[in-house]
């Protein structure tokens, strides 16, 4: 994703000292904290915070430092299509949606309960009848779904990427469908993501298998693979293999014998797999549908080894949409497959190839539930390189309501109305307006590490994502030159923008205390 930005390390460690020497801001190099938080608030504070970090712990694969910044502060890196970046435990990253719609499967109203991603799975596998599995962290929400009208014959999780909760509010008047969805169906006000970081892989795996990441073992986009010394993304060459629990999919797959429809699509393999699982790449089970965006000309990829891609979505590519709108919109440049992600035109394009597959497969024929998991990745990208308060979020979101309502239809005819159960949530939130936001960027940590701890700039390995909150670090090096992890976290937690860094150890400590 991220793109290295670094200028040789020796060079950036002398502009570091010199800016802070003269006292700058944010936004040039990182300033020291001149005040600390007030003991009281900090100390349940940073313990939740842990706990967040330490479910979303997986030996090999989570980094060694833990970084959360303040509230209104965040990190990211200097490519312009990441000007806003999530990954936090404040509210605005936290604080996610979750609607269950659906006559007569639904109970409504708004329901007071608290509620977090690994409640998603358990509450439909308790409505559909798929067997509980025992590495759920999440219990069903059964308060608000109902087992007397008998099983939806298809049930729709749809996944809408970066969606604050507080969007339903702010930008209600352009969404109609979901604004109707809300009133008619069960809302759950107080969800939240309850791990770190909230980033697309982990959140759309969390939900995918009710589990947390020290389950399912995707705890990050990218991370830094000590055996081969690069980084890579999660699922790297659309393996889903490294999925260490069952999702629902899977489950479902396997409990009827491969005869439900489950169909997989999104934006990013790393949303796709985390839902709809490992298809036919787990022992026993049967290929099922499953896509994602990718490619220069924007199309449509799978792996062939686990996954079939429908036909409908062969013959679709973005590079003609693009083409057709003379490769702008809105003022900007979306002339390639990652310019385009940021346009609503990207967002209808999701949900047309989304309804071109629905439509062409045998979902709803009969009353065995078929499964339908979907990412609707437009309003992540169009938040990261414009902002939650931008024209261009609001047109997204304008776009994504217009295609849930031709989806809607699409299902009643499908399986007729009243037969579906649709299922709202988000992986995560994102940051908001420029002011009074404050913007950092990695490359500025990763020089203070190494002036303070290793001019030859080797102890850190990968910090080229900052969603991901963690950096991976080279601890043997960090040793043989006489410095202990904890006074890296020391030395980052001494910056203005930064709340409290936490060491793999603690993390791993923490983990050990908690519950199932």
């Amino acid at each position: 994703m991220a793109v290295d930005y670094n200028k040789p390390m020796r060079l950036i460690a002398s502009v570091v000292l010199s800016l802070m020497a003269a006292g700058c801001a944010s936004g040039g190099a990182p300033a020291a904290r001149t005040q600390p938080p007030p003991a009281a608030t900090a100390a349940p504070l940073r313990q939740g915070w842990l706990d967040m970090f330490a479910r979303g712990y997986f030996p090999g694969r989570s980094g060694q430092l833990f970084v959360v910044t303040r509230e209104g502060d965040f990190i990211t890196d200097r490519d312009p299509l990441y000007m806003f970046m999530h990954g936090s435990p404040w509210d605005y990253d936290t604080h996610i949606p979750l609607l269950f719609y659906g006559t007569p499967f639904v109970k409504p109203g708004r329901w007071p309960d608290a509620a977090t991603q690994q409640d998603v799975v358990p509450t439909i596998g308790a409505l559909i009848g798929a067997p509980a599995l025992p590495t759920y962290t999440g219990r069903p929400l059964a308060n608000a779904l109902t087992t007397t009208s008998g099983r939806p014959r298809i049930v729709t999780v749809m996944v809408l990427d970066a969606m604050r909760a507080d969007y339903f509010d702010k930008h209600a008047d352009v969404m109609p469908t979901l604004t109707r969805m809300r009133a008619e169906g069960a809302w759950f006000g107080e969800t939240r993501a309850n791990v770190l970081p909230t980033v697309t892989g982990v959140g759309h795996a969390t939900i995918g298998t009710g589990s947390d990441p020290r389950f399912h073992g995707i705890t990050v986009n990218n991370l830094f693979n000590r055996a081969t010394g690069k980084a890579q993304p999660a699922y790297e060459g659309l393996d889903p293999q490294e999925l260490m629990a069952l999702t629902l999919g899977d489950n479902w797959n396997l409990t009827t014998n491969g005869a439900a429809v489950i169909i997989g699509q999104g934006g990013a393999i790393r949303a796709t797999a985390g839902l709809v699982g490992r298809g036919s790449c787990l022992v026993g089970a049967k290929k099922v549908l499953a896509a994602s965006y990718g490619g220069a000309d924007g199309g449509w990829e799978t792996n062939s080894n686990c996954y079939a891609m429908s036909d409908a979505l062969k013959p679709l590519a973005a590079r003609k949409v693009w083409e057709d709108a003379g490769g702008t919109h809105m003022g900007h440049d979306i002339s390639s497959a990652t310019k385009f992600r940021a346009s609503s035109l990207f967002q209808k394009f999701e949900g047309e190839a989304l309804q071109a597959v629905v439509a062409a497969s045998a979902v709803g024929a009969d009353d065995l539930t078929d499964l339908v998991f979907v990412n609707m990745k437009g309003p992540d990208y169009a938040s990261h390189q414009y902002g939650p308060a931008s024209p261009e979020l609001r047109e997204t979101l304008a776009e994504l309501d217009r295609q849930l309502a031709q989806y809607l239809a699409l299902i009643d005819r499908k399986a007729g109305p009243g037969r579906s159960l649709t299922v709202i949530t988000a992986d995560h939130g994102t940051p908001g307006d420029p002011q009074p936001w404050r913007r950092h960027y990695t490359d500025e940590i990763t020089a203070l590490l190494n002036q303070r701890f290793d001019p030859e700039g080797r102890i850190v390995r990968y910090y080229n994502d900052a969603a991901n909150s963690q950096l991976f670090v080279d601890t043997a090096r960090l040793q043989s030159r006489g410095f202990t992890l904890k006074e890296a976290a020391t030395t980052i937690e001494g910056l203005d923008f930064i709340a409290a860094v936490f060491t793999e150890d603690e993390v791993r400590a923490a983990q050990a205390r908690l519950r199932k």
